[in-house]
């Protein structure tokens, strides 16, 4: 894929991304040939002491240089740089008079390979660029040829190294040019598939959701309309059927209400509810509807709102399956939270089932309890047996 072919955003993010790297490999490379001259010149008999000095201060001047102007890109800053790393070799040639050792011809090739041949990784994105490029190559090689008096046996792997350093800085900067728009056009078409997997995750997600919202709803009143509403108020049954109706225009109309559930307690956010309030408006529903719930344990849990919300409903749904499955009339639901994991206990004494025949797929437990449950981090464990009763064990970590 071209760059051309990336959108607005993403070729800004491609040219912000690729200077960047230009910039920090010219300054490890110009950083990389500055210590490596300090080094030479601080071998023994390299230098006297006061030329010494001099060229360290120049050296350190040339470092901060160096970190300035891949940090606040300016042509200033460049010509600056370049024009102190010129005056560094100059200082360490003029005093030495031609007569170069091993420690001084090294921190000049380095210098002029590495100190200022490092600027070429950057001075590649346009005509204008390559041009300063080799003008700036030309006077450093100048330069030592001016300094030395012509070309001889010592100043010519001087110029041979320069001119490597420089040819290998320009041939990585266009390298850089050349495989990084490639690189991040792989980056933008991937990034454009997560979105894609993200996108249809979330919609698989909405799907389980409403899933739960039928369960809870509409199977419920159809639940209650299949056994003729035997135990239950008509004045609850007929205002359940009324919330289960304008629950589904809503949802034909393309709403997606708040909380995932019907009745009395469930069009309201049970995040934004007293707990208190949310666990007496359950007693209300489910004593309308002939369960009377005992609470025991704490009043105050500690939970986040979204944490809250899916404790609260998959509670209430196991709570219906008291209603349902269990032939009693009395739950228990005893609340704890100790610092760490909210637990709840939903007990009752009725027939009871065997678990391990219990099928996995089916949706009322599976999701609207066990779900909603590790959605949020928890677990759910289920003690029955026939004629045994039933607990099931609600945990939150907080």
């Amino acid at each position: 894929m071209s760059p051309k072919r990336l959108s607005a955003e993403e070729r800004d993010r491609f040219s912000w991304q690729l200077a960047r790297l230009l910039y920090r490999t010219t300054r490890l490379f110009g950083l990389t040939g500055t210590a490596t001259a300090l080094i030479c010149l601080s071998l023994p008999g390299a230098m006297e002491f006061t030329s010494y000095l001099t060229c360290v201060v120049l050296l350190a001047v040339l470092a901060v240089a160096q970190t300035v102007m891949t940090y606040r890109p300016d042509p200033l800053w460049m010509i600056l740089t370049y024009s102190i790393g010129l005056s560094t070799i100059a200082a360490i040639y003029i005093p030495a008079d031609g007569q170069l050792n091993m420690g001084t011809g090294s921190a000049i090739s380095a210098l002029g390979a590495w100190g200022i041949g490092s600027m070429a990784t950057i001075l590649v994105s346009t005509w204008g660029q390559l041009v300063c490029l080799a003008l700036a190559f030309l006077s450093t090689i100048g330069t030592i040829l001016a300094l030395s008096t012509g070309i001889n046996p010592r100043t010519l792997p001087l110029l041979v190294f320069i001119s490597v350093g420089w040819g290998v800085s320009t041939m990585f900067g266009l390298w850089l040019r050349s495989s990084f728009p490639r690189i991040m056009a792989r980056v933008a078409s991937i990034g454009r598939a997560h979105n894609v997997e993200r996108r249809a995750t979330e919609t698989e997600t909405q799907r389980h959701r409403d899933a739960r919202l039928l369960h809870d709803t509409v199977l419920a009143t159809l639940t209650l309309l299949a056994h003729s509403g035997v135990g239950v108020a008509p004045e609850a049954l007929r205002a359940q059927a009324e919330s289960d109706g304008a629950l589904l225009t809503r949802l034909r109309l393309g709403e997606s209400p708040q909380p995932k559930s019907s009745g009395e307690y469930t069009l309201t956010n049970t995040a934004e509810l007293a707990l208190g309030g949310t666990l007496e408006a359950l007693k209300r529903r489910f004593g309308s509807m002939g369960l009377d719930i005992n609470w025991h344990g704490s009043g105050q849990l500690g939970l986040p709102g979204g944490k809250l919300e899916a404790f609260v409903l998959a509670l209430s749904e196991c709570l219906e399956n008291v209603r349902r499955h269990s032939g009693q009339t009395v739950a228990h639901v005893t609340l704890s939270d100790d610092g760490e994991v909210v637990r709840g206990v939903v007990t009752d004494a009725g027939v009871g089932f065997d678990p391990q025949a219990v099928e996995d797929g089916r949706l009322g437990f599976a999701e609207s309890v066990v779900a909603r449950v590790r959605d949020a981090g928890g677990s759910v464990r289920v003690f029955s047996a026939p004629d045994a009763g039933t607990t099931v064990v609600l945990e939150v970590p907080k």
